[in-house]
């Protein structure tokens, strides 16, 4: 069954019981079909077929936080500059431009763009970000300038620990809801930056940057990550 038919029906039982109003039904509506869907793809990665309470809490404070915190910002003017034929050339040399460097975030903290980053412009039949001319994916090119443009707005930053290379490391991300302009009218879309942290705690530096166009893959992506604590 079709989100919209899930999210709808149960907005109007909530609404057929004169409980709540029309907008709060709608609230409460979207939040927990998100935290179902968060739930959902937490008991399959843990491989568990009963969540304890707590995992069960924390995705509706996922949830409620992915609908009340999430960046917005709309792609036009300057992040728009790189719309249209966007190839590889055009792309490295905007990177270079006007992407690389070091950047601090809305909590502080530096951040290092360098070559590195760049993989993320690339990835091969296999999913690696192998930086060769055949690998170049346009579409990533095209939101070069939404790069420097979250970490300077984005106060909603979430994490996780990971083991990468034998050693437990803190991986981020940076989502928003960016609306792209199109023929058909504006179109929403998801892009997060995924950063990790270096070995100084305050330090960080960039691994990817990609957009997601389906709110499933976004939740499922999402999944493992808590709200930063620190605000600012």
């Amino acid at each position: 069954m079709p989100a919209s038919d899930v999210i709808n029906g149960t907005i109007r039982l909530l609404e057929s019981r004169k409980v709540l109003t029309a907008p709060n039904a709608e609230r409460v509506a979207r939040v927990f079909y998100d935290a179902i869907k968060i739930v959902y793809e937490r008991q399959n990665r843990l491989g568990k077929k009963h969540l304890k309470m707590k995992e069960v809490s924390s995705a509706l404070v996922l949830a409620e936080s992915l609908h009340s915190r999430l960046l917005h910002f709309e792609a036009v003017g300057g992040l728009a500059a790189l719309f249209g034929n966007c190839d590889e050339e055009r792309a490295l040399t905007y990177f270079d431009a006007s992407v690389a460097g070091t950047i601090t975030d809305r909590l502080g903290r530096t951040v290092t763009i360098d070559e590195d980053s760049l993989r993320s412009l690339y990835k091969d039949a296999e999913g690696r970000h192998v930086c060769s001319m055949e690998n170049y994916e346009s579409y990533r090119g095209k939101r070069l300038p939404w790069i420097r443009h979250v970490l300077s707005q984005c106060d909603a930053v979430y994490e996780k620990d990971e083991q990468i290379g034998g050693k437990l490391r803190r991986t981020f991300v940076y989502p928003a809801t960016v609306s792209v302009p199109t023929r058909e009218g504006p179109k929403i879309e998801y892009y997060v930056l995924i950063l990790r942290q270096r070995k100084a705690k305050s330090e960080l530096k960039m691994v990817t940057a990609f957009p997601v166009l389906r709110r499933n893959r976004f939740l499922k992506l999402m999944e493992s990550f808590a709200l930063v604590d620190k605000s600012i």
